[in-house]
């Protein structure tokens, strides 16, 4: 019987407590049966297709210690069909805080249930960083005053779709 997620907010709760456990019947149970589902890995590249995405979560939980997930700031939008959760994610390692990512997470619609299309997570840029970086690095010393006022703005490249 297949497991019947009644709002995102559920799925996706059922989508973290799956990666915590390292529990890939919980997952599976999340994504959609749709092959078009998309994930994207922290550093990682685009990973296409339900097999390809569970084997990618496969080998993570092989290799990976047990992770702990905290959403720590959440944006929801979408219809009665289509939900998108952008998020925040606190990662802790034996209950020390390692990274924060922002992800978005994207569910349908599916056979009475809620199921996950993509998931894409990325390094916090602030956290990842830390205070080597600022907004207008490489300007520190400069003022705008001192840049060439007949410096022009490239192209825009076409739109070819």
């Amino acid at each position: 019987m297949s497991t019947i997620f009644s709002t995102p907010e559920q799925a996706e709760a059922a989508f973290y407590d799956a990666i915590e456990s390292a529990d890939m019947a919980a997952l599976d149970a999340v994504w959609s049966r749709d092959e078009n589902i998309v994930c994207v890995h922290p550093g990682a590249t685009r990973i296409e297709g339900r097999s390809a995405v569970m084997e990618s979560f496969e080998h993570m939980f092989s290799e990976a210690p047990v992770l702990q997930f905290t959403i720590i700031d959440t944006l929801y939008t979408g219809n009665e069909a289509l939900a998108i959760h952008l998020v925040r994610e606190e990662i802790a390692l034996d209950g020390e805080v390692v990274s924060i990512m922002v992800s978005t997470n994207i569910f349908q619609m599916e056979d009475g249930g809620w199921r996950m299309l993509l998931h894409h997570a990325s390094p916090e840029p602030d956290t990842a960083f830390g205070d080597d970086i600022d907004d207008m690095h490489g300007f520190d010393d400069i003022g705008f005053d001192e840049l060439d006022d007949d410096w022009d703005e490239p192209a825009k490249p076409p739109v070819l779709h």
